[in-house]
């Protein structure tokens, strides 16, 4: 058999096999944006198969919903629509670095809302594991993306890994004299975030931490403010 001395001499690849290549990529990346979208209507309880798949060809492709199936990613019966075990967890993990990305361009790099999705649509096909993991860690592991959907929870967050200082944390892990300001609140009691809010306590306010025992004592502006332990879990702050 013979060899090429210089495998750099190979011949240059044909317009049409960037064409080829440049397609296939675009359909995995549609075959990831099929997993979300199926994934956001599963998880709001939405699992009628037919309005689905009409949202996916108008949204992405009239080929990715049939491509998911006949991968065995999902499963169609009695039009009712759901993942199979190995859909479910590609899905979580495509799902997981995409909402990570949203937080991390909202919270840390401060990219303007309006631009948050598409960027991390893009950007999470770049993330590895090992780089979602630190992101995770850096963020402190948050639980909601920006839109209050839920980050579907990595090794890191099992173990807990603190090897990175979190930019993020929730205000139960700060310390006396330490100050952050204010990322996002994490809470589906209505009232409670009403009279947070009225308190001054929304994102972009600054906090000082006065105390942490036996209750969380905070300055917000020129006031003081006791909270209780529940309350300040759910209070996410930038480190400054």
């Amino acid at each position: 058999m013979k060899t090429n001395p210089n495998p750099n001499n190979n011949e240059n690849p044909s317009d049409n096999d960037i064409k080829n290549l440049y397609s296939e990529h675009r359909f995995e990346h549609r075959i990831d944006h099929g997993l979300c979208l199926i994934w956001h209507e599963l998880e709001r309880g939405n699992t009628q198969a037919d309005p689905i798949k009409e949202k996916m060809i108008e949204a992405i492709d009239t080929r990715v919903f049939d491509e998911l199936t006949r991968s065995g990613l999902i499963l169609e019966e009695n039009n009712l629509l759901e993942f199979t075990e190995t859909g479910k967890t590609i899905a979580a993990d495509i799902v997981r670095r995409r909402r990570l990305a949203e937080r991390l361009f909202e919270d840390v790099l401060e990219i303007p809302k309006g631009e948050v999705e598409s960027r991390a649509n893009e950007f999470e096909h770049l993330i590895d594991r090992h780089v979602e993991e630190s992101i995770c860690i850096l963020l402190g592991h948050p639980r909601e993306c920006p839109h209050g959907f839920a980050i579907p929870p990595g090794k890191c967050c099992a173990d807990k890994e603190d090897q990175l200082e979190s930019i993020v944390a929730s205000l139960d892990h700060f310390e006396p004299g330490e100050s952050g300001r204010v990322t996002y609140i994490i809470t589906r009691n209505h009232p409670q975030l009403h009279k947070l809010m009225s308190l001054g306590i929304v994102p972009g306010t600054l906090i000082h931490v006065h105390q942490v025992y036996p209750s969380f004592v905070i300055k917000v502006e020129e006031t003081q403010l006791a909270l209780e332990q529940k309350v300040a879990e759910n209070i996410y702050l930038r480190r400054l």
